[in-house]
């Protein structure tokens, strides 16, 4: 088999070949960013550290990133991606329910995406804590906010879309409260400030789960159990 496909010309089955080599020596750099992190901390990441780590000079990784800021900006934003692809998939319906349509409200449904986006943020912090900590700054790495403003915002607006759609009339507020929630035990952890498991951790954030639901969704399910509320309503 060949990289080029049969209308290539040479130049341009040289240049696909090029573009997989970098992508896979980016690649490869950056996983060794990731490796060297867990094993010795965030700190360790240097280039020099990271030639070392895959067997090359160590000018090698300033062929494909203008630096150690650089390789960690690539990260995060990769990282964003995956969680973002996460939650966005923890979201969709698992099975049809068996319930009747009648006798269902939409915000049940909602209510459960809601709650298995919330757990699927929460195990990918505790599955790859090295790089939730880079990604939100913890343990004293930072990446400028302002550069991974919109990777971050995007999974917030996940949420603030599960939550509207169920029916909460200030979705906002009440995602601040679940991400604090959430951050805050993850970091609590990261930080060696809690000795729990990852068990104990979501049935911690589930009953803040629980809190929140019941209280966003509380009117949406009056009106849906009251239509005379809500035709009366519409007048």
């Amino acid at each position: 088999m060949t990289d080029a496909a049969p209308s290539d010309t040479p130049r341009t089955a040289a240049r696909r070949r090029r573009d997989r080599e970098r992508a896979e020596a980016r690649r490869s750099i950056l996983n060794a960013a990731r490796e060297i992190a867990r094993r010795d901390g965030w700190d360790a990441v240097t280039m020099r550290g990271l030639g070392e780590e895959i067997e090359y000079s160590a000018n090698f990784a300033y062929r494909y990133f203008a630096g150690r800021d650089d390789i960690l900006l690539a990260l995060v934003r990769d990282g964003f991606t995956q969680l973002r692809d996460t939650v966005t998939a923890a979201a969709q319906p698992t099975q049809p329910s068996s319930e009747p349509a009648a006798g269902r409200n939409a915000s049940d449904d909602e209510g459960a995406a809601v709650r298995r986006a919330g757990h699927a943020y929460l195990d990918f912090a505790l599955a790859d804590p090295d790089l939730y900590q880079l990604m939100y700054s913890l343990g004293g790495v930072r990446v400028p906010v302002t550069d991974t403003w919109t990777e971050g915002q995007a999974i917030g607006d996940i949420f603030i879309g599960l939550l509207a759609a169920a029916g909460d009339a200030r979705p906002e507020e009440d995602v601040l409260q679940l991400w604090a929630t959430a951050h805050g035990l993850i970091a609590l952890q990261v930080v060696g400030r809690v000795d729990v498991d990852a068990a104990a951790l979501h049935a911690l954030f589930d009953n803040a789960l629980t809190d929140c639901l019941v209280r966003a969704l509380a009117p949406a399910r009056s009106t849906a159990r009251n239509p005379a509320t809500r035709d009366g309503n519409q007048r």
